[in-house]
């Protein structure tokens, strides 16, 4: 979560970095996105299939936990065919657990030592969901609270939702605190997509309702929300999502609209595809505030991903963002990833990273990061 400041200004190279890589692997403490696209790709089916929310990530159903048992794929293994944990209590109980913790270090080019160094809890969060009758299913969260006086921000996990479900037309409505039916969900939110040009973190919850119908492969999602705290202004913004899934390609075209009483609405829009070829999944996406390329803060994602084998894939992302041309901010990012993600065992994720950023202007920087994330 890059946090970006509302109105363009001009900012130190150097302290803009630093506080940068700080911030950025730091504020990675939010709500997972565990739906990723990637599987939802490779699989050609939608984030739903896996996930009790429509949106995808977090609290997962039967087949997103037997698809996590199995090192994300669709066959049963044999070496752990035995596992037979159940996260299942009864007919109408169900539980969830998600753990991240993150060693992170930086270093700014020039600079005689690592500006950042440390170990990091990430994320922390219980979940629960409840099926009372048919047709409704309750769900709730509770995350960590990470207390910091240099931290951003203390987060807690607040998703609370009732979702309606299993009517004709694969029709749903969800009423409550969820996440935004808006572009990828990322497990990366520090992402440039997500963090440079929208005025809120989509991976957050905010509280209204979503209506929306999702088949096979065409789906569409439309909500209507607070956009910030309910107590301090009203409820004006409005978000939707339609796209197609399938094994062969993936799209999804997205819009953002929060009205304020006395300035410009805030407006996103976000376009991304996806395919997978044998063991190669390619993904993308460019999101943008305005349809003029000359006037708008736009960032965009490329992102190659090689299965090497059950459980072991190999990644290589570039991020970029561009300001308004002609702004006062001069900055223009591009971001490198290198990444190593196993999966050594039934619900164990370990990633080994490496980020190089480049600014226009200077000075650059590197960023290193080692993951340990345990998905139940």
């Amino acid at each position: 979560m890059i946090r970006r400041p509302r109105a363009p200004h001009v900012l130190c190279a150097g302290r803009f970095l630093s506080s940068l890589l700080t911030v950025a692997s730091l504020a990675t403490v939010a709500p997972s996105a565990n739906a990723l696209p990637l599987y939802a790709s490779r699989e050609g089916r939608n984030c739903i299939s896996c996930h009790i929310d429509p949106n995808g990530s977090a609290m997962r159903n039967d087949f997103g936990f037997n698809y996590g048992k199995n090192r994300h794929s669709m066959g049963e293994e044999e070496r752990w065919s035995k596992v037979t944990v159940n996260p299942q209590l009864n007919d109408w109980i169900r539980l969830g657990l998600d753990t991240r913790f993150m060693y992170v270090a930086s270093h700014q080019d020039g600079a005689s030592k690592l500006g950042t160094s440390t170990f990091f809890p990430m994320e922390g969060t219980l979940r629960l969901s409840i099926d009372p009758v048919d047709y409704l299913t309750i769900v709730g969260a509770h995350g960590l609270v990470v207390q910091s006086p240099g931290f951003p921000d203390a987060y807690i996990a607040r998703e609370l939702y009732g979702l309606f479900h299993g009517f004709a037309k694969d029709l749903y409505v969800q009423v409550g605190r969820f996440r935004l039916p808006f572009g990828l969900h990322q497990e990366d939110h520090t992402s440039f997509t997500r963090s440079y040009v929208l005025p809120y973190d989509s991976q957050r919850e905010d509280a209204g309702i979503e209506v929306g119908a999702i088949g096979n492969t065409w789906f569409g999602e439309a909500s209507f929300t607070n956009g910030g705290d309910p107590f301090n202004q009203r409820a004006s913004t409005f978000a939707a999502k339609v796209g197609r899934s399938s094994r062969a390609f993936q799209f999804g075209l997205s819009g953002y609209d929060q009205a304020h009483d006395s300035a410009p609405d805030d407006y996103r829009w976000s376009l991304y595809a996806s395919t997978t070829r044998g063991q190669v999944t390619v993904l993308a996406e460019y999101v943008a505030d305005d349809f003029k390329p000359d006037e708008s803060r736009k960032a965009a994602f490329t992102e190659v991903v090689y299965r090497l084998s059950r459980g072991v894939f190999l990644r290589a992302k570039l991020d970029y963002f561009g300001p308004v041309s002609g702004s006062l901010s001069e900055e223009v990012v591009r971001r490198y990833l290198a990444e190593v993600d196993i999966n050594p065992m039934p619900f164990t994720n370990i990633k080994v990273s490496y980020r190089r950023y480049n600014y226009v202007g200077g000075p650059d920087g590197d960023e290193y990061l080692t993951m340990l994330f345990i998905p139940f």
